[in-house]
């Protein structure tokens, strides 16, 4: 059985501590299929309020819980940041050469060396509400380690009724032992690489259906593994190098599908969907040109790569609502070697004059790209094509009259532009930026914000009819049009 920490809620921390060293391994490993399956200690008490980055999801009728992972895993020579010591590590796979590389196979150093992670589980409170869709996502090394995706879009995944379970990464275990020895002080890995064996075994116990799981009572039908940026490029390194040799008993791959999102990594021809969405800042990213490929339906490559023209990597995309609560603030030392971007002062003075925070609002983009993975696995209904960005030959976007991007995904703000949409370069490339058009151009183009209005709804509704963004981001992005301000 899978022991739980019920019985020492009240316990002071170093008797917590005590008791989490005596209870061991709570489960013996065993198998299925090609992935040992790992032992699952927890939940730990109190998540929300004694728990490092954990979100508040209680007044949304889901739960959090907390547990700590142990097993054993191999250690691989790095191949992207994902996987390496230092966050600063070259991206070796994001060059021509190797974008098409016969094999994948990663170079083993070490064979089965002992880790313990954490996982931090959200589901429903109501079990009939599930989805069977379970989503997880390795975190960035940052501030205790962040969930981006469930960051962006986590009032999308409870209103569809989702679980997340969100893995730690090697590279923050120690700023959590530092922060709480008590609770975290068993977190250990040899190598940040051992971080892949722990999401295939993490991930072949939520689909075992054992009762060991902590999904365990739950229907799962499906398992995706996403990210943004950094996680996104950890979702990348492990589609391409990792999955194929996970399998459960019966043969069929451990996840359903991979959703890698605001990275330039490429992503091999896999036996199960591809869904990659690329900000304007990163589609040619770290040579992101060279590994562009073309959408496909085949069995063996069902893949599908948006461009969003206008968004930024970093943005001030809108929320999903119902929103969790943010986790409570932590300081944490930091784990080593995370990258560094340009100063925000630096950044805005390349910017154009009358410049605002990029307000595209890239997560609708990223919420359809769920349903639509959802809808090709369950139903075998393969999402929408759209054209990549347009671009000169030194690469960069080509611009239209209103100097915003050509091509790529475009929803109703490039549509029916009221701003230029960019994004900043070299060490800004992060960045974004819009420029709102003034009134006496608004009603040059437009007469009324009325007649404004009614074309945004129009380029919404055929957003909507080719499943680009949702129905109800539809509805929001005529709301915000009705409230600019009188031409």
């Amino acid at each position: 059985m899978v022991r739980t920490f019920r019985s020492i809620k009240r316990m002071p921390s170093g008797a917590l501590a005590a008791a989490v060293a005596a209870i061991g391994l709570a489960v013996p490993v065993c198998l299925a299929g090609t992935v040992p399956l790992p032992t699952l200690q927890g939940p730990l008490p109190h998540p929300i309020t004694q728990g490092i980055r954990v979100w508040n999801v209680r007044r949304l009728n889901y739960t959090a819980s907390e547990y700590l992972v142990s097993g054993r895993a191999n250690v691989y020579a790095p191949v992207t940041m994902a996987d390496s010591r230092t966050m600063s590590f070259s991206n070796r796979i994001n060059t021509r050469q190797l974008a098409k590389q016969a094999s994948y196979t990663p170079v083993l150093r070490e064979r089965n060396l002992p880790y313990t992670t954490r996982i931090i589980v959200y589901k429903p409170k109501d079990p009939r509400r599930f989805s069977g869709n379970v989503i997880m996502e390795i975190t960035h090394p940052a501030a205790g380690g962040i969930a981006i995706v469930w960051g962006m879009l986590n009032g999308f995944f409870i209103a569809h009724g989702d679980a997340y379970v969100v893995v730690q990464h090697p590279l923050a275990f120690r700023g959590l032992r530092l922060a709480d020895p008590a609770r975290y002080g068993s977190l250990h890995a040899a190598d940040p690489t051992q971080v892949w064996g722990m999401v295939s075994q993490i991930g072949a116990l939520i689909r075992s259906g054992s009762a060991h799981s902590p999904l365990a009572g739950s229907r799962v039908k499906n398992l995706f593994l996403t990210g943004y940026s950094y996680t996104g490029v950890a979702t990348a390194t492990y589609a391409d190098y990792y999955s194929a040799a996970a399998r459960m008993a019966n043969g069929e791959p451990v996840f359903t599908g991979f959703l890698p999102f605001a990275n330039a990594m490429y992503v091999r021809h896999l036996d199960v969907p591809v869904i990659r969405v690329n900000t304007q800042s990163d589609f040619n990213s770290f040579g992101g040109i060279a590994n562009r490929r073309r959408d496909s339906n085949a069995a063996d490559n069902r893949y599908r790569l948006y461009e969003v023209a206008g968004a930024s990597h970093a943005n001030a995309s809108p929320g999903i609502l119902p929103e969790a609560t943010p986790p409570r603030p932590v300081k944490l030392v930091q784990a080593a070697g995370l990258p560094k971007i340009g100063p925000m002062e630096k950044c805005s003075a390349q910017f154009p004059r009358g410049a605002q925070p990029n307000t595209l609002p890239l997560s609708y983009v990223l919420a359809q790209a769920f349903l639509n993975m959802y809808r090709w696995v369950n139903d075998n209904i393969p999402p929408p094509r759209t054209p990549f960005i347009a671009t000169r030959a030194d690469g960069e976007p080509r611009l239209n009259r209103y100097g915003n991007a050509i091509g790529g995904l475009r929803l109703p703000s490039l549509m029916v532009p009221a701003a230029t949409y960019g994004t900043g370069r070299g060490g800004c490339f992060l960045l974004g930026y819009k420029v709102p058009f003034t009134a006496a151009r608004m009603k040059a183009m437009y007469g009324t914000n009325k007649a404004y209005v009614a074309r945004v709804e129009r380029a919404a509704r055929e957003d909507v009819r080719r499943r680009l963004i949702p129905v109800g981001a539809a509805r929001a992005i005529v709301r915000k049009a009705e409230a600019m301000p009188a031409f």
